[in-house]
């Protein structure tokens, strides 16, 4: 039998212990990879589980950035036991530089493991609907059941990585999706099987960054010029957030264009996290020496 703990700690002493907790969703193309990856080189080495169909290329990422980043691609028939795998990795073993974990996509990660349940047929109060047969080319369509069974599982594989890598900071990418109200969009959040998810799912994370697309006129230009957007901040239909402690002063980054670069937005982003705590910047974590 495990132990159960009830730890204890001053206010103070949190901030010291805190690790980043990001989700960041868009539609497809946005550029939620190259956003992601560009996280500071304080943050160390990058372990990037790379879950949708090529995203292991890293085609949207400069050959520099590349350097830092350990790509994880995973092999198999079982995505549960996949991402459990991942989930449960002791990353100081592959690499003690390794600061910072990514997910991409969290949506592909869940998608699969909803497809894989209902294929295996295991959860049955409930008859699937099978188009072909399953082993053959063929598919079982999820039920009520499957979905109840990935919005479970999504759940515990939050409490494993969120427990196990305690000490690194974890970033999900997730697609968007929206809640449709007799055909007009309600609520929108990271895209994920199971609606109760597009709620649950977001507030686990400490910041949500929404990526969009827009057109802005640029001064001294004849035509508009496309450009990304991060918002972190709630606009009543799509959920976006970031967490400060100051009770007066509003939101410095809650919508900014974002250089072709991103990595300056993430510079500001920690410099923004520092000013709130009065902490130093994390410096890039060193190799241990190996035993002689």
């Amino acid at each position: 039998m495990g132990k159960n703990v009830l730890d204890i700690l001053r206010g103070s002493e949190i901030d010291a212990l805190v690790k980043e907790r990001i989700m960041i969703y868009g539609r497809a193309g946005v550029g939620k990879t190259r956003f992601g990856l560009s996280v500071p080189e304080s943050w160390g080495r990058i372990a990037y589980y790379a879950a949708d169909k090529n995203s292991w290329l890293l085609r949207s990422i400069s050959k520099a950035k590349r350097e830092r980043i350990h790509v994880i691609r995973p092999r198999g028939d079982d995505p549960t036991a996949l991402f459990m795998q991942f989930c449960m990795m002791d990353w100081d073993e592959v690499d003690p530089e390794i600061g910072t974990i990514v997910v991409d996509t969290y949506s592909k990660v869940a998608l699969d493991s909803i497809s894989f349940t209902a294929n295996s047929l295991t959860l049955d109060r409930e008859k699937h609907y099978v188009v072909g047969e399953v082993g053959k080319g063929g598919i079982a369509i999820p039920n009520r059941g499957d979905y109840q069974g990935v919005d479970g599982l999504s759940k515990n594989f939050l409490d494993m990585i969120f427990d196990k890598q305690q000490d690194k900071h974890i970033i999900f990418l997730c697609h968007e999706e929206s809640k449709q109200v007799e055909g007009m969009p309600a609520v929108g959040g990271p895209q994920h099987p199971g609606r109760q998810m597009i709620d649950y799912l977001p507030a686990q994370f400490s910041t949500v960054i929404r990526l969009v697309r827009d057109e802005i006129l640029v001064p001294g230009a004849d035509d508009v010029t496309p450009v990304v957007i991060a918002i972190t901040e709630n606009d009543g239909k799509y959920v976006a957030k970031l967490r400060t402690d100051d009770e007066e002063a509003p939101n410095p980054l809650a919508k900014r264009t974002l250089d072709r670069n991103p990595s300056s937005w993430w510079l500001e982003y920690v410099a923004y996290l520092n000013e709130q705590t009065g902490a130093v910047a994390e410096k890039p974590k060193k190799k241990k020496a190996k035993a002689a």
